[in-house]
């Protein structure tokens, strides 16, 4: 707890120095064993690469008329290709549960694809969710 004669800049700088103390006590209460050699020839250098590729994106949307109502999914891809969904539900319903049962029937899409995520759609919420 920050108190109110304390600056934040002094609670971030007690914060990492308490950081740096565990660390250090950590390590030297964990010692190198003396027969550990320490080398920088590092094998299987390539394993040390990883690839950072954008998420996908899921956007929803619902809507109901006195005829039917429907939901719609599109994903974007990392690569920027569009895959385009849609449904129509079997039974009359609310704008709102419209839209609910888009986000849902994209959400069961998206279990398969297992790709970082980030969500957008009109439900009382202006920034995305990331899944």
């Amino acid at each position: 707890m920050v108190s109110p004669t304390t600056t934040i800049l002094d609670h971030i700088c007690s914060t990492k120095s308490r950081e740096r103390e565990v660390l250090t006590d950590f390590l030297a209460d964990h010692p190198m064993p003396a027969e550990w050699e320490l080398s920088d020839d590092l094998p299987d250098e390539d394993v040390l690469v990883v690839e950072i590729t954008p998420p996908w994106k899921m956007y929803f949307d619902g809507a109901s008329h006195k005829e039917g109502a429907g939901a719609g999914v599109i994903f974007i891809t990392s690569k920027g290709e569009v895959l385009p969904y849609s449904f129509t539900l079997t039974q009359n319903c609310s704008n709102n549960v419209a839209e609910y049962q888009a986000l849902i029937f994209g959400l069961e899409m998206a279990v398969d694809i297992k790709q970082h995520l980030k969500v957008y759609g009109d439900l009382k919420s202006s920034t995305p969710w990331s899944l």
